[in-house]
């Protein structure tokens, strides 16, 4: 398959481009906002009150197949495993057998060898030890009465694996890049029980798993052609990429032609670039004023390690501030340098930001702590339905769990509706620090940027389309 070169801007005079971006999102934002100042009610959201919008790539702008992303995935984790370290080929059985073990959220006591679902306060919900459910009596027996676990809830304020007491013992599947690695630990662990040796006081394998999983998403493996993933996502992405349609072009357009655009990754640029390409075109770069790849979320919003110029696909020297240009492209860097150079842009000392993701750490939570605007992407608003529209998610079956129970809510109140009734860990995060959730950008490529949305306030609701229906039988 002929791959086309990686396109960083498809204008070659960067100077023209700049004045062209500069000309128009002045007027923009000096003119036409001052009849409408933004944010008058809370519970109100508008795309067109904002100052600069960034966007993740990775299940955001980019929506993956995501049965057969995870497939592909554990397929690779498992080989590796068992090629390299010798792990039981049991680990080769096919992914279908346990896509019920599967949902975003769950977190991994390490060394027990238990899998947790929790709820917003750290609570223990329910709770595997491989693959197999665990009783009651068993979760009270390990986690106390309470059903409550430090590290748990150390991690609950910050979603943050390396917390100083959650390093060594707890690890979270937060998404549907690494929720494979979850059966691939539960599978050998149950292999391990099942071992001459039975099951262990202490278990010591997600080392090996994690080095399975990176070595996937090696940066370097993208233009080697090697660890599987970069390869089978070069050679076939129509199988597992989406690409956008018509209308959510056309939004993207919309709102970077009002405003000032980011695109924010933690995807190296050939990888970046080669996704974004097959999403929007060979134009993909017009979509967005400002690139930054390999961004490391969420220290990018936390931190403050400076930005690179790309030499290539390599990270080149680092970047002065004052140096930053509003249409460059760059790696790493950090949210209060590209904060001050919206500020200098559109002359504004409190600019309005907002930035859309799926990762409720890196794209949520990080962001709004840090005085951003979040939307956050949750595909299981899709998966398990929603009130008022017919939007179906096309791996609705691998994302809805019977012993898991729904994403949202789990083991409450049966007697309580609404957002009230959200309380799970994952589930509680939008309602804390976004505006709005939805199921994908699709569905907010249905209306103009100046639509109005109801956003999630203390009385009202900011999922849309609609509410899961889960939150109302």
């Amino acid at each position: 398959m002929h791959i086309v070169p990686m396109v960083l801007n498809n204008v070659t005079n960067e100077d023209i481009l700049r004045e062209r971006i500069l000309k128009r999102k002045y007027y923009c934002k000096n003119n036409k906002r001052k009849k409408q100042p933004p944010f008058s009610d809370l519970d109100v959201f508008k795309f067109s009150d904002y100052d600069c919008i960034g966007f993740d790539l990775d299940n955001t702008v980019c929506r993956y197949k995501v049965a057969e992303i995870m497939r592909l995935e554990y397929q690779l984790i498992a080989e590796y495993l068992v090629n390299r370290y010798g792990y039981e080929e049991s680990l080769l059985l096919p992914f279908d057998d346990d896509t019920d073990f599967l949902q975003k959220g769950i977190l991994m006591d390490v060394k027990r060898g238990n899998f947790l679902k929790c709820d917003h306060n750290g609570r223990i919900l329910r709770a595997t030890h491989g693959t197999r459910p665990m009783t009651r009596s068993e979760i009270t027996e390990t986690y106390g009465t309470e059903k409550i676990w430090a590290p748990v809830v150390e991690f609950s304020r910050t979603l943050y694996d390396h917390a100083s007491s959650c390093k060594e013992v707890l690890r979270s599947f937060k998404d549907y890049f690494d929720m494979p690695a979850a059966l691939a630990c539960a599978r050998a662990i149950d292999a391990q029980d099942m071992s001459d040796e039975g099951p262990l006081e202490e278990y010591d394998l997600w080392r090996d798993v994690h080095v399975a999983m990176c070595n996937m998403y090696r940066r370097e493996h993208f233009r080697c052609n090697q660890g599987g993933f970069f390869p089978e996502m070069k050679n076939n992405p129509e199988k597992y990429i989406y690409e956008a349609s018509d209308k959510l072009k056309k939004w993207l357009r919309s709102i970077n032609e009002h405003t000032f655009t980011f695109l924010i990754s933690g995807s190296s640029i050939d990888y970046a670039s080669h996704i974004a390409r097959y999403v929007l075109g060979e134009d993909w770069r017009d979509y967005f004023d400002m690139m930054v790849c390999t961004a490391k979320k969420p220290g990018f919003f936390t931190g403050d390690k400076p930005f690179l110029r790309l030499v290539g696909a390599d990270d080149g020297e680092e970047v002065p501030p004052q140096k930053l240009r509003i249409d460059g492209t760059y790696a790493n860097g950090n949210w209060r340098d590209l904060h001050a150079l919206v500020k200098q842009e559109t002359n504004t000392e409190n600019p309005h930001c907002l930035y859309i993701g799926d990762h409720m750490c890196q794209d949520v939570m990080a962001p709004c702590l840090m005085g951003i605007d979040t939307v956050a992407i949750v595909e299981e608003m899709a998966a398990e339905g929603m009130i008022g529209d017919p939007m179906a998610h096309d791996a609705g079956t691998d994302l809805m769990s019977m012993y898991w129970g729904s994403f949202f809510t789990t083991d409450g109140d049966p007697g309580v509706f609404g957002l009230e009734r959200v309380n799970t860990l994952y589930a509680s995060v939008p309602l804390r620090y976004a505006r709005l959730a939805v199921p994908c950008l699709e569905v907010l490529a249905r209306y103009p940027i100046r639509h109005q949305y109801t956003a999630f306030t203390q009385d009202s609701s900011g999922y849309f389309p609609g509410d899961p229906v889960t939150l109302h039988f």
